[in-house]
């Protein structure tokens, strides 16, 4: 028996058929690529204008505190000083070796450090300032400070203002466990008030918002407030420790073991 195959005639009906199928089908599929395209412009745009709108809210804006860093030391800020008796107080970030060249030419001695790093940092270059002293090396968190530690800083402050030293604290950003101290000293040896003290924070740090949504900064620098002027604190959790253990004193701070025992 003869073999059947396809005649042209029924190749050409079944391609006609099968065409418009495929053309339906990639119209389809081009539809769906441009609406995923679309999808995917429209998130990222949304991505985009929400970043530049956190930039813009939270770049550094001028604000009522003096700003001094020609050696452009790590977000480094100028907190009081006074010309007539030599004293000066700077907060600012984690240092690296041209740094610690900066505050040796601003003539800073003594540092306390919040991040515990100094190790990593002021005694990596200590060649680059052989008179930076270390006054506190512990890594603090944002838990409410306690009464005790800010006697052992008040004691550090006072020392400081009688003997004439430029000295300085920090963090690792110099933003948050900073910003919080710097309050602390610009309320009580200042007068500024809870809404000027983070009103500096914030510019200061980076940030700051996010931070203080998950540890309350601010309820934290108003029980600050609060704990100066010796008024009941208001702020619950975020309340300054009474009575409460604090890293005790000793003779090498560089190893983390707490405040120089010298500031007793």
């Amino acid at each position: 028996m003869a073999r059947r195959g396809c005649t042209p005639e029924f190749r050409r009906r079944i391609v006609e058929l099968v065409e418009p199928v495929e053309l339906i089908y990639w119209a389809q599929n081009l539809r769906g690529s441009i609406r995923m395209k679309t999808v995917g412009k429209v998130v990222v745009a949304i991505f985009v204008v929400l970043g530049a709108g956190y930039t813009a809210i939270s770049r550094t804006q001028p604000t009522i505190d003096q700003l001094s860093n020609p050696n452009a030391v790590n977000n480094l800020h100028l907190i009081e000083e006074n010309p007539e008796t030599g004293f000066a107080i700077y907060r600012l970030g984690e240092p690296d070796a041209s740094d610690i060249r900066g505050l040796c030419a601003l003539g800073i001695s003594e540092i306390v450090v919040l991040a515990g790093t100094a190790l990593e940092h002021e005694r990596t270059y200590q060649e680059e300032c052989p008179g930076l002293e270390v006054i506190y090396n512990v890594e603090d968190d944002l838990s409410p400070l306690n009464d005790q530690w800010l006697n052992y800083f008040d004691h550090w402050i006072q020392r400081a203002r009688e003997s004439g030293r430029k000295i300085a604290f920090r963090c690792t950003c110099g933003c948050h466990r900073t910003g919080r101290l710097a309050a602390y000293y610009q309320m009580k040896y200042r007068g500024l008030s809870t809404k000027d003290a983070w009103d500096l924070s914030l510019s200061r740090g980076f940030v700051m918002e996010a931070v203080d949504y998950f540890s309350g900064l601010q309820q934290q620098i108003i029980a600050l407030h609060e704990y100066i002027h010796d008024v009941p604190c208001s702020q619950e959790e975020h309340c300054v420790g009474q009575k409460s253990p604090a890293q005790q004193p000793c003779d090498e701070p560089l190893q983390g073991c707490g405040w120089q025992s010298e500031l007793l």
